[in-house]
């Protein structure tokens, strides 16, 4: 499945600690890179907070 839309990039500056955090989490394999780990973060804290994403998946197409 992927996303549909566009997408934007967006840089952010982070702390050591923050950096270390996503780094350790990439190592042990529970995401394939930093930004899917802060994706996923931010996903979390959109729908605790109430605002749960309204893009729409789609299957991606059969090759």
């Amino acid at each position: 499945m992927k996303y549909v839309g566009n997408k934007t990039r967006l840089s952010v500056t982070m702390t050591k600690p923050y950096i270390d955090a996503l780094d350790s989490l990439v190592e042990k394999g529970i995401h394939l890179e930093r930004g899917d780990a802060v994706l996923e973060a931010l996903r979390d804290f959109f729908i605790k907070h109430g605002c749960p994403l309204t893009t729409p998946l789609v299957p991606e197409p059969e090759e």
